[in-house]
């Protein structure tokens, strides 16, 4: 499974400090009653790099923002279930959370952690030659 940043839906709004790829960010999550959806503002040295941002089910945090000094790694509003149709109240903070969206190659972030994900074995040697060049 993904991990995810907990926030209190319940006692907004939700300021907290959080270390992401080493750096120190300070993040705001409020709720905006007359439109039905959460908000993000993602500051970092006292300085808002990104303010107000809607929280959309599926959508990146900051994707249309192309500043380098917002976190390195993907974040993403996601339903790891599936059930849900939107990040609205009654959804975000139950089903719906703040993920790191950063799959794990060795499949944790299955139901399963034993399933080895397609394509990747990471006991198995290297074979350089495909089909075509082997010799018979």
């Amino acid at each position: 499974m993904r991990n995810y940043i907990p926030i209190d839906v319940d006692d907004l709004p939700d300021i907290f400090d959080i270390e992401i790829v080493d750096e120190v960010y300070t993040l705001r999550v409020d709720y905006n009653r007359f439109a039905d959806c959460y908000t993000i503002t993602i500051q970092k040295d006292g300085e808002t790099l990104l303010e107000q941002e809607p929280l959309i089910l599926g959508q990146l945090v900051g994707i249309d923002i192309p500043d380098p000094r917002l976190p390195r790694i993907d974040l993403r509003i996601m339903d790891e279930t599936a059930q849900a149709t939107d990040a609205g109240q009654g959804n975000f903070g139950n089903n719906v959370k703040l993920y790191f969206d950063v799959v794990d190659p060795n499949g944790s972030e299955t139901v399963d952690p034993t399933i080895k994900p397609l394509g990747y074995d990471p006991d198995e040697t290297a074979d350089d030659e495909t089909d075509e060049e082997v010799s018979y």
